[in-house]
């Protein structure tokens, strides 16, 4: 049985020792797991390299380029040290370290879209502390529910029973038969549902639509077009970005605001919008994307096929934070 570095940092020792250990002591101790997880797995630790040197290679040199390798590990070691974090801690512990460590910007997004009585698809991505964003704003008592799998039973638990104490609510991906009517549900009792973007092994390929993204022109994935042709939701863009040491701030942008600093033309399809803004963030702070080890599971599209969409076109921005709301 193949084990992903999410399974082993939740084998049954590991999990009683994180609730034994002072915090400080269970990041130094998933650090040491995380080096011994990649000193086993070298060719997940070679695929994060390998992804990172084909998308950064032309524009950094050797020294940069280690440097951004070794950023990209701890930010892969700050991702587990979150998710543990947010599970195992007490509601109270979180609250007020979300009140002290965060802040925000562009929360009038949310506040919007709310007000209009359809719901908010808050859309993200498995970039900065992705973990943070829903305990953060049920801490901030915003009405929210999270698509979200599971590789364990008792993160599953530990989870529902954490979202009752914040009135959020979790669509579990693994046991729900229909996610999309799901998140409908949600979004029709005005709440703030959160999805991914970029599930790159979920990604349903369209048949037209193409995009340029971390330098692949790849088959535009059609799952967010299909699901906001099924509602009337407000969409917004959210990304919690580690600013130093336990310092955090939470950006949201409303679609608007991605379509003008796009131009947008009535043509280009909501997900190659959203999915550029991503890619912004990403060239920005790559070390906090956690996806590049699955950066090869992006199929080009083949290079006889004529660039003729209009979402080939879109733009390669890095706007500062100030300037992303």
């Amino acid at each position: 049985m193949k084990v992903n570095l999410s399974a082993f940092l939740q084998w049954r020792i590991n999990v009683y020792l994180f609730r034994k250990l002072d915090w400080t002591s269970v990041y130094l101790y998933i650090g040491l797991l995380v080096k011994l997880y990649f000193f086993v797995k070298r060719s997940e630790k070679w695929k994060i390299i390998n992804a990172l040197a084909t998308v950064f290679s032309d524009r950094k040199n050797d020294l940069e380029m280690r440097s951004l390798a070794e950023k990209t590990f701890g930010g892969i070691l700050a991702h587990y040290y979150e998710k543990i974090f947010n599970a195992f801690s007490e509601a109270e512990t979180l609250k007020a370290f979300f009140h002290t460590h965060v802040k925000s910007e562009g929360m009038s997004a949310l506040d919007e879209g709310l007000s209009r009585g359809k719901g908010v698809l808050l859309i993200t991505g498995h970039l900065g502390a992705v973990e943070y964003i829903p305990t953060f704003l049920g801490s901030n008592n915003y009405p929210v529910a999270i698509v979200a799998k599971f590789s364990s039973q008792r993160l599953r638990r530990e989870s529902l029973q954490k979202a009752d104490k914040y009135g959020a609510r979790i669509i579990d991906a693994g046991k729900t038969p229909n996610v999309i009517k799901a998140i409908q549900t949600n979004l029709k009792e005005n709440r703030i549902v959160i999805i991914q973007c970029d599930e790159i092994e979920e990604w349903r390929p369209s048949r037209k639509d193409k995009i340029f993204f971390l330098g692949k022109r790849t088959f535009l994935d059609r799952t967010l077009n299909v699901l906001y042709k099924r509602t009337t939701a407000s969409v917004v863009f959210g990304f919690m970005h580690r600013e130093s040491v336990q310092r955090y701030k939470f950006v949201a942008t409303s679609m608007e605001a991605m379509s003008r600093q796009f131009q947008r033309s009535v043509d280009t399809p909501l997900g190659a919008v959203i999915l550029k803004f991503l890619e912004r963030y990403i060239y920005l702070y790559p070390e906090e994307w956690y996806q590049w080890k699955k950066y090869a599971q992006i199929k080009a599209v083949p290079s006889g096929i004529i660039a003729d969409q209009a979402s080939d076109m879109l733009p390669v921005l890095e706007p500062s934070l100030g300037h992303a709301s």
